[in-house]
């Protein structure tokens, strides 16, 4: 599952729902309120802008996608191989070391 912190008004924040549900992906909208609350996420999450966006490895355990551009680029990824031989490891792999600095 994808969990997503977005602003109502927020254009990426509704480009990165509108993907989600184009493509059918299970996802859960936390809606920020106020600057009180934006604020929180920010410092929480590590990330200063919106959408902030994470995926649900297990039961208790959050990956950090990014934002939208990068919800993007994970999308068509994904899409490019679905169908192939291509094992989630190699895919968990690939993403780390594109990311890590």
């Amino acid at each position: 599952m994808i969990v997503l912190y977005v602003l109502k008004t927020c254009p990426y924040c509704n480009s990165a729902l509108q993907l989600l549900k184009e493509n059918q992906i299970k996802h859960k909208a936390i809606y920020v309120e106020n600057e009180q609350e934006k604020e929180l996420y920010k410092k929480q999450n590590g990330m200063n802008t919106f959408p902030q966006i994470f995926m649900q490895i297990d039961r208790d355990n959050y990956m950090k996608v990014g934002g939208c551009d990068d919800l993007i680029e994970i999308v068509n990824v994904c899409k490019s191989i679905r169908g192939s031989n291509v094992s989630l490891d190699s895919i968990y792999y690939m993403y780390q070391n594109m990311y890590s600095k």
